[in-house]
């Protein structure tokens, strides 16, 4: 049995592969620019319980990293990306809220800009 939680994160993945983004399924020692990385949001589940059956609603972070070479193409490219994503999401996941573009330290290798997505969705057995 799968659990309710990797069922949704590999929802996700499926939407957002072939949007010509690197897609990450778990957290990245160095995300790639160019790419979407899928982690847990806090909370990261709502548990419920009918009868039996396990349910819950879970939560994600979806981050979007672009290149921060050029400040006005990188803030382009995020947008673009944001409505890429946006539109990719599958029902009856929703989406509550995006964050802005901001300049994220990746360590040695630099700065990406990232943007973050909440995504969540009701799960059950």
């Amino acid at each position: 049995m799968t659990a309710l939680t990797t069922e949704s994160r590999l929802d996700l993945i499926d939407a957002f592969t072939g949007l010509g983004y690197k897609v990450y399924a778990a957290i990245p020692n160095v995300p790639t620019p160019k790419s979407i990385v899928i982690i847990p949001d806090a909370p990261w589940i709502l548990p419920n319980r009918i009868g039996s059956s396990l349910s819950y609603e879970v939560f994600w972070k979806v981050i979007v990293t672009v290149s921060p070479r050029n400040n006005a193409a990188a803030e382009l490219d995020a947008e673009n990306a944001v409505d890429a994503i946006l539109a990719a999401i599958p029902n009856p996941y929703t989406f509550s809220r995006v964050g802005p573009p901001q300049l994220t330290d990746v360590g040695a290798q630099g700065t990406v800009i990232t943007t973050e997505i909440n995504v969540s969705v009701r799960m059950k057995e």
